[in-house]
């Protein structure tokens, strides 16, 4: 750049563009040389001066003296131009440098304003970083060197610069079970040569205690692609953690016996059935048998207690390879992975069974417990949860159908069963509507004089297609649907208006007995139907008799007796019926507010034959007698067992012996007669007969 350009560029506008030449050339700028360039510059000009102004005078001067005081001016315009030219070169030496203060000034400032920005944001950061439980960290690869926050270490409960943390340390607070999923997850990582890094461990404090970490990371990679640095944070995620393990124990658990859930069994199923290599197991469904008897006589609290006693016994007769799960109230599921052959899964229910029968005690209460066992195999039964459970829920349903205490697999035999009954309740529902319901009369006499003192009302139910159903398979159905409730009130009011019939035409007086189911006992709006009844008909209530069984009072056993309460207050008598096939019946005979026991047929049957049961009978009777009660003895079909419990002194006989349930038509003929001619019923007629006299 020549001294033109530079006399340019300090008298140009910009004055920085000089500067910046400068600037642009720092490394190439010697102090000598731009020293020398002044030097030679300055001699340059005093050379040429002296050549060519000494040559001008002599041209000029016509004298010596002349010629004398111009070398004196010339001098002097020497001395005045050498000033002016080493001012100009001066002059631009020192505008750069104070160009060159200037910037270095501005650059300072501007150095300051950075720092101190950077100050700011790395005491935000610092700030973040200590407020969100964040530890920093770095790994050089090259160097093999780490950097580790001090909030890193508080993290794990050691004072900066109590440990040296390093990679080794790092892998030895690492927890075992943790450490080779977290190292091929780094490893994975450096190699993919993309994205970030994001894992979950358990890292040991110096407390010796574990906590949970989330590691987050990225990858910093040389110009090829080589991973240089690994750098991220540490968080404790602790809290978070355990909160999920609440949550999800929330979601999965039971949180009465900590057992699994509906919804973890469910994915259980679909877990086994969705595998690469489903394989096959055994699903039991068990319900514990009456369980709401349970509730009603000890509380819901003592309640739960037994419900956590069962889970406890099944944990105890099963591995933990087997999966057991609590579905909600008393039922229960277990899982047998690997065994398929009913053999051997008939065993293991049984002994399952057999370890749950054992009684249990509570507040001085002692249950005898029993449950019913549905039972599918897969494949075989189903190949999803929904048909599987579908089916063992089929065969647990026949079970409690068939009496309970018992277990059942699956077969499309108890499908087709299980179409029938549905199809069975569909026909029930239209059975009083298409009048396909009959009262049949079964008479009860007095054993003393074996006169007719009145009956009790059967009801019996014919389809035009089906013929002839049994109140036992079709009662049981209707108590299930509710259906029940509409049939007790077609008996009552068929029973009543019958009865009002026959007093109109002169008939004796005698009394009915109706059956009432637990569902309709518990019902207020049956009460006052048999009060609207009782005041249509014109009947006297103590003309009229309610047998109620144990079991049915069982169903609610508060509301039970407080409605029995009610009907007894109106006049009407109340019988206990099946008295003896409970295990507390003594117990209801002290609670109960009933007038007459009628003795189950069960007791009566080997009276005859079997001494034992002879003299249960015998002081059952004198017990029933001492509580001003009376007895009716049911089931007798032999003149030996009539002529037994005479001399007992039981009240009242009801039997094939007498009579089987008869129609209205026949009934009348033997109100007429006013007492039973009986005969012995020989074998064929008793079985036969047997069928249809089954109570309601």
């Amino acid at each position: 750049m020549g001294i033109r350009d530079r006399l340019k560029l300090y008298f140009g506008q910009n004055k920085l563009e000089g500067f910046g030449y400068y600037i642009e050339n720092q490394y190439k700028i010697n102090p000598l040389v731009e020293a020398l360039k002044i030097t030679l510059i300055y001699g340059l000009v005093g050379m040429l001066w002296i050549l060519f102004s000494d040559e001008l005078t002599r041209r000029v001067a016509g004298s010596m003296e002349v010629y004398q005081q111009m070398q004196t001016y010339k001098g002097v315009v020497y001395v005045f131009l050498t000033m002016l030219l080493l001012f100009f070169l001066v002059c631009i030496r020192m505008n750069l440098f104070k160009l060159a203060i200037k910037e270095l000034a501005d650059s300072i400032h501007e150095l300051k304003q950075h720092r101190n920005a950077l100050a700011l944001s790395e005491q935000r950061l610092e700030l973040a970083v200590e407020g969100s439980d964040c530890g920093i960290w770095d790994w050089n690869l090259e160097h093999s060197s780490y950097y580790f926050s001090s909030k890193y270490t508080e993290i794990l409960g050691y004072e900066e610069g109590e440990v040296n943390f390093t990679y080794d340390t790092w892998l030895y607070l690492l927890h075992p079970d943790d450490r080779d999923e977290t190292l091929k997850a780094v490893d994975d990582y450096l190699q993919s040569e993309s994205g970030s890094l994001e894992i979950m461990y358990r890292m040991k404090r110096k407390t010796e205690d574990y906590i949970w970490i989330l590691c987050k990371a990225r990858a910093i990679h040389d110009d090829h692609h080589k991973v240089i640095r690994l750098a991220g944070t540490h968080t404790d995620i602790t809290k978070k953690k355990h909160l999920e393990n609440k949550l999800h124990a929330s979601a999965y658990y039971d949180s009465l016996t900590g057992l699994p859930n509906r919804f973890f069994f469910e994915e259980k199923i679909n877990e086994l059935i969705s595998g690469s290599r489903a394989e096959k197991f055994t699903l039991l469904y068990m319900d514990i048998d009456n369980f709401k008897n349970i509730n009603d006589s000890v509380g819901h609290a003592s309640g739960d207690l037994f419900v956590k006693h069962i889970a406890d016994r099944i944990k105890q007769h099963t591995s933990p390879a087997d999966f057991v799960a609590r579905l909600g109230g008393d039922e229960f599921a277990i899982i047998y992975k690997g065994m398929n052959q009913e053999e051997e899964i008939a065993r293991t229910v049984q002994d399952l069974q057999n370890s749950l029968r054992k009684p249990w005690t509570v507040d001085n209460h002692e249950f005898f417990i029993s449950t019913s066992i549905g039972i599918a195999l897969y494949p075989e039964h189903g190949e999803d949860l929904a048909s599987i459970f579908k089916n063992v829920d089929i065969a647990l349903y026949l079970v409690k159908k068939n009496g309970k205490d018992n277990y059942r697999f699956y077969s499309l035999e108890a499908q087709n069963k299980m179409l029938e009954q549905i199809a069975l309740i569909n026909y029930l529902r239209h059975a009083i509507e298409y009048n396909e319901f009959q009262l049949l009369y079964q008479p009860i006499i007095n054993m003393t004089d074996e006169s007719l003192i009145g009956a009790e009302a059967l009801i019996r139910w014919t389809h035009p297609k089906l013929g002839f159903i049994s109140p036992s398979e079709f009662i049981p159905l209707a108590e299930e649907t509710g259906l029940i409730y509409d049939i007790e009130k077609w008996v009552i009011k068929t029973a009543l208006r019958q009865k009002k019939q026959w007093l109109e035409s002169q008939y004796p007086d005698v009394k009915i007995s109706i059956n009432l189911s637990g569902k309709s006992l518990t019902c207020v709006e049956m009460i006052e139907e048999v009060k609207t009844l009782l005041r249509e008909t014109g009947l006297k209530a103590n003309s009229v008799q309610f047998e109620v069984t144990e079991t049915s009072l069982m169903k609610d056993l508060e509301t039970s007796i407080r409605n029995l309460k009610e009907i007894k207050a109106m006049g009407i008598e109340i019988a206990l019926d099946d008295f003896g096939t409970g295990y507390s019946s003594l117990t209801y005979l002290k609670k109960l507010p009933i007038d007459v026991v009628k003795l189950d047929i069960d007791f009566i049957k080997n009276i005859a034959s079997a001494e034992h049961d002879c003299l249960i009978v015998k002081h059952m009777i004198h017990l029933i007698h001492d509580l001003n009660l009376q007895v009716v003895a049911e089931g007798i079909e032999e003149a030996e067992q009539s002529a037994i419990l005479k001399t007992m002194a039981c009240d009242y006989g009801q039997g094939y012996f007498y009579s089987r349930p008869v129609r209205k038509e026949d009934f009348e003929k033997l109100m007429k007669k006013g007492a039973i001619q009986h005969s012995s019923v020989d074998e064929e007629t008793s079985a036969s007969t047997r069928q249809i006299a089954v109570s309601s």
